[in-house]
């Protein structure tokens, strides 16, 4: 794989995602979709246009076809389809969840759904060799990747950073072992991303909502189950994926805890994020996002070099 291609994959899926949501901002203005402050848990200080998601969505998808094209892939367009196609069923529950706010159990239904889709398209785990037991663990997965993905998008940039992290450190771990669909995929993924964040950084001038959480969510999963670190052993596959979304697992383990402590519905939503934490001990959003990538950063490095150790 030409560093050179992977380089303008990156540029180019990043110069696209920013002029696709710059256009989403532009249309959410027209229609008056927006994210409305509530003096509670959203303390932006005017409402922000929120088709960020279905932008970002888009842009992946247009990145990703032309791609293959451009590279005389077209032989391996049904196999990015399996990937792709559970996230946009993601982005489309997400976007129908900013509009209507559905039932947390129906939300948790329909991410299953996703799960299985993925599993039906394709994407295997192969942790204890039974079939049906590692596809439950794969349903599992992509729920807690789709909610912590999610739950990170509580301060501007801070998704959008955590997604870019991941998504370059999979696409490492994947070069090294010559998976170029999923290496292209995963640049491309942290291209968009970037752009995204163009727009998105503090303050904030647009957000993803649910719809972009939860395709993003779903491609991060999608693509760290499909690294296949071949002459490894299975635990140490699994510990890579774990270790490369290091930052939503992690925060997402805090909030649920906390809140079980304090006898409080998991689903109930609050102010009691690690980024939460940070700036009420006087962090500005643009620093407790930096911090706490440290920590994204850092589970990337132990992926890779976990990788390396059995390239």
């Amino acid at each position: 794989m030409n560093p050179w291609l992977i380089l303008a994959i990156l540029v180019g899926s990043a110069a696209l995602s920013a002029g696709v949501v710059a256009a989403s901002i532009r249309l959410s203005h027209r229609l008056g979709v927006y994210d409305h402050p509530d003096a509670e848990r959203k303390i932006q200080e005017r409402p922000i246009p929120k088709l960020g998601g279905v932008a970002v969505a888009a842009a992946f998808t247009i990145s990703v076809m032309s791609i293959l094209l451009a590279t005389d892939r077209t032989a391996q367009l049904s196999l990015a389809l399996t990937a792709l196609l559970p996230a946009l069923v993601a982005a489309f529950v997400g976007f129908l969840d900013d509009r209507q706010h559905l039932n947390p159990y129906l939300r948790l239904a329909f991410q299953a759904g996703i799960g299985v889709l993925a599993f039906v398209l394709g994407t295997r785990l192969s942790i204890t060799g039974i079939t049906w037991v590692d596809g439950a663990i794969l349903v599992l997965w992509v729920m807690v990747v789709i909610n912590g993905t999610n739950l990170l998008d509580n301060s501007d940039g801070l998704a959008g950073t955590t997604v870019f992290v991941a998504a370059l450190g999979a696409s490492a771990v994947a070069y090294m072992y010559g998976q170029f669909l999923v290496c292209f995929m995963g640049v491309a993924l942290a291209g968009v991303a970037a752009g995204f964040l163009w727009h998105n950084w503090f303050p904030a001038k647009v957000y993803m909502g649910d719809a972009g959480a939860y395709f993003l969510g779903t491609m991060l999963a999608i693509l760290t189950v499909r690294l296949r670190p071949e002459s490894a052993p299975a635990g140490v596959g699994a510990a890579i994926a774990i270790l490369l979304v290091l930052l939503p697992l992690v925060d997402t383990a805090y909030v649920v805890i906390k809140r079980l402590r304090m006898g409080i519905h998991p689903f109930t939503a609050g102010r009691d994020h690690m980024s939460h934490v940070l700036q009420d001990r006087g962090a500005s959003v643009p620093r407790s996002v930096v911090f706490l990538q440290l920590l994204g950063i850092s589970g990337v490095i132990a992926a890779v070099a976990l990788a390396s150790a059995y390239a």
